[in-house]
């Protein structure tokens, strides 16, 4: 989420929503099932995303033991192998560990706690012996302190982790970036605002729907040459183009693009190397190959070898909008990829471009809270185990009967009354199994809001800290209990997260507004701010 812009306090976290696969399949009468691993992982596939099953049914979180060592414990203290107390709680979290879906709950965990830039180092069992260490990544900074210090029992830290966990899985599998909103009520705490606005919202540089990165995004091998390439690209920027408008992108080609060369006027300049633009259509970036490319462009001469800029060799892209409007991208690169250049580019009058998170992802989804850790967290009934055989294999028992009620006692979902069909659609997004109320991460409370405070579960539709970022506050769960740390997601478009046979269930009442003057970082001829490659 780095940003050149600086932040607005306590508005929206950028991060991938993960997936989920189906539910736990039947087994044997006693409804748990033994899963055997062998001694090696190098022939095990974990998926690119969080699963239902990895978040609710993993042997840390859905172990009884192994979930209240974890919230009574620092994290270095339990999986740090040069700050870690031994003893009985660390070895059996190192015994869970062996459950792969551990190992992803873990990962998605130190994701949502620690800050980007920081790491927690692990063990891992599946490794040989002397090359087991291991590392996971921070990024949404929810409770950092849970690094070096236990957090409190029932603390706001778990309540937000809980919450950006349960919000960054869906029943599907797919990879669907998300924008988080919510609010920090704890002033003593020296939290670094992870809740923050990002003025410049890069492109995705993942392959839309599929856990697949780019191959653009990709460094060059070796020294290439020419705008065809598909590696060594950067995402530059998102921008929405007005309905049915002909507009110009530029990095100091003329405006108008190639039907202007070469004499139009220049739109935005390049600098350092000779530069190229891709645009394409969407919110991620494209390979030359994808069917959402737009336009490539080297300059007005791109059969040239000529390696500085020049107005020959200065790229610009013209294309006309869709009747309805839509969102762009644009990307930049080194004409040749071991050159090192700046793209300052610039669009035509009434684009919006570079947008902000806000003007990216506009569709609320709805809000996630709840607690998934400490000794109440479970229902009494389940408990993942991490055993041994005869063999000395590592066998993993997990319930195998289809859960009616949900795994964790305080997990809740409410949904924003944009949706037709609210009830289903939210339903639809905590469950493993699209379509039915089983297996599923949450339970529905209801709508986040309405006209009448009886229905309403939260007792604010825009926290108070950033006016108009839409973050539902204060929410109730089933018997009335509040939880003040609820995450509020918005989407890109509204059926991301629905599967072609449920596409009734992303109607909304209306259409988001198209994004407005002041979410985009520039509008019209200014240069936006440069990217040096």
């Amino acid at each position: 989420m780095a940003t050149p812009f600086p932040r607005v306090p306590w508005c929206f976290l950028l991060l991938a929503l993960t997936g989920c696969e189906p539910a736990v399949t039947q087994g044997p009468e006693a409804g748990f099932e033994a899963e055997v691993l062998g001694t090696s992982e190098a022939d095990i596939r974990i998926a690119n995303s969080l699963t239902t099953q990895e978040l609710v049914l993993n042997a840390i979180a859905a172990n009884h033991d192994a979930n209240e060592a974890l919230s009574t414990h620092s994290l270095e203290s339990l999986f740090d192998p040069d700050v870690m107390v031994v003893g009985a709680d660390s070895a059996l979290i190192a015994n869970q560990l062996h459950d792969p879906d551990a190992q992803r709950f873990m990962a998605y965990l130190v994701g949502c706690a620690l800050g980007p830039g920081e790491t927690l180092e692990w063990l891992n069992p599946f490794l040989p012996p002397g090359s087991q260490r291991s590392e996971w990544a921070g990024s949404a900074g929810l409770c950092p302190q849970w690094r070096t210090s236990a957090p409190l029992p029932d603390s706001a830290c778990l309540k937000r982790v809980t919450a950006c966990l349960l919000a960054r899985n869906n029943g599907l599998g797919y990879r669907v970036e998300l924008s988080m909103r919510g609010e920090i009520h704890e002033p003593l705490v020296p939290l670094d605002q992870p809740f923050a606005l990002d003025a410049w919202t890069e492109p995705l540089d993942h392959v839309p729907g599929s856990p697949a990165s780019l191959n653009s995004a990709a460094p060059c091998s070796s020294a290439t040459v020419g705008s065809g390439r598909n590696c060594g690209w950067t995402m530059h920027s998102v921008g929405w183009c007005p309905a049915g408008q002909t507009v110009s992108v530029g990095a100091g080609g003329p405006t108008g693009g190639a039907a202007a060369c070469p004499s139009g006027t220049p739109l935005g300049s390049s600098s350092g190397a000779r530069m190229m633009l891709r645009v394409c259509r969407g919110i991620a970036g494209c390979d030359n190959t994808d069917g959402r490319l737009v336009a490539n462009s080297e300059g007005c001469t791109s059969g040239s070898t000529y390696p500085l800029p020049s107005p020959a060799t200065d790229p610009s892209v013209s294309a006309t909008c869709p009747a309805q409007g839509g969102y762009f991208t644009v990307m930049t690169a080194p004409w040749n990829s071991a050159a090192t250049g700046t793209a300052n580019v610039a669009v035509s009058a009434g684009v919006q471009a570079p947008l902000s998170e806000r003007g990216v992802y506009r569709v609320r989804e709805g809000a996630f809270y709840g607690n998934l850790f400490g000794a109440q967290a479970l229902r009494d009934e389940i408990n993942v185990l991490v055993t041994t055989d005869k063999r000395g294999r590592y066998v993993i028992t997990r319930p195998t009967d289809r859960q009616v009620k949900p795994i964790f006692n305080n997990l809740y979902a409410c949904y924003d009354p944009g949706w037709v069909y609210g009830m289903a659609y939210a339903t639809y997004r905590v469950c493993a199994l699209p379509g039915t109320h089983e297996d599923c991460a949450a339970t529905v409370t209801g709508p986040c809001w309405d006209a009448s405070p009886d229905v309403r579960q939260c007792g604010k539709q825009d926290g108070p800290l950033l006016t108009g970022d839409g973050d539902f506050e204060d929410c109730k769960d089933t018997v009335g209990n509040h939880w003040l740390e609820p995450v509020t997601v918005f989407l890109n478009g509204a059926c991301d997260l629905v599967d072609d046979a449920h596409r009734e269930l992303c109607a909304r009442w209306s259409e988001p507004p198209p994004p407005r003057e002041g979410q985009g970082g520039v509008d019209g001829k200014t240069p936006v701010e440069p990217r040096k490659r």
